[in-house]
């Protein structure tokens, strides 16, 4: 299997990405889909690109709101690049969203996403102990993870939505430097790192993709 590069957590992972993809992007603006507070407006502008921030509940004035179960509303301009951070597995249809993202999109725009990995060793090893994955259990519904962002489901949504995969990676391993507290974390740390050897997809709490709109 060939290296997939790593990344510590997804704001390393896009601001990253960014500095890949931004000369390559067909316009200026960069939509930045759930972008909460703002944490990437300020790489965004140091790039010379507009920030354009959208999200579900409004948490700043400049914020637009966007229920990506529609079209992106009236009067927004069209992104070049869009930012998509830990949002995909809140989608009650993930598919909609996606191409209603596309359409947002001019010609050979990127996206950058990254999503909660289903299949990295600590949801594997709650799979088995608790007959449930790690960051989907019954209590994360109040966060409406609702979406089981499975690699090849989100590639197959991506394909479908006029998208190429350029990039995948693997995000959020500060996990790693974690110290264990007891017996019981070493016990679970060494399994999830024999899961991890096995299977080198089981790494990171979320996985990073980069792709591009083709039509």
């Amino acid at each position: 299997m060939e290296s997939i590069e790593t990344y510590r957590n997804r704001a390393i992972f896009a601001n990253t990405m960014l500095d890949r993809y931004y000369a390559k992007s067909p316009n200026l603006v960069v939509s930045d889909i759930g972008a909460g507070f703002g944490h990437m407006k300020d790489k965004i502008e140091s790039l010379g690109r507009k920030w354009q921030p959208f999200d579900y509940v409004k948490k700043l004035d400049e914020t637009i709101i966007w229920n990506l179960n529609d079209e992106a509303p009236s009067g927004v301009e069209n992104a070049g690049i869009v930012i998509f951070l830990e949002v995909l597995e809140h989608l009650d249809n993930p598919l909609l969203g996606l191409q209603n993202i596309t359409k947002h999109l001019d010609k050979n725009g990127i996206i950058i996403l990254t999503t909660p990995n289903p299949q990295s060793s600590k949801n594997t090893l709650s799979l088995f102990l608790r007959g449930s994955l790690y960051a989907f259990q019954e209590k994360h519904i109040q966060e409406n993870h609702v979406f089981t962002p499975w690699k090849h489901v989100v590639y197959e949504f991506l394909k479908r939505s006029d998208f190429e995969i350029l990039e995948y990676a693997i995000v959020d391993t500060q996990y790693k430097n974690k110290k264990n507290r007891s017996l019981k974390d070493w016990f679970k740390s060494k399994i999830e790192s024999y899961i991890e050897y096995r299977n080198p997809l089981a790494k990171g709490m979320s996985y990073g993709i980069v792709a591009r709109k083709i039509k």
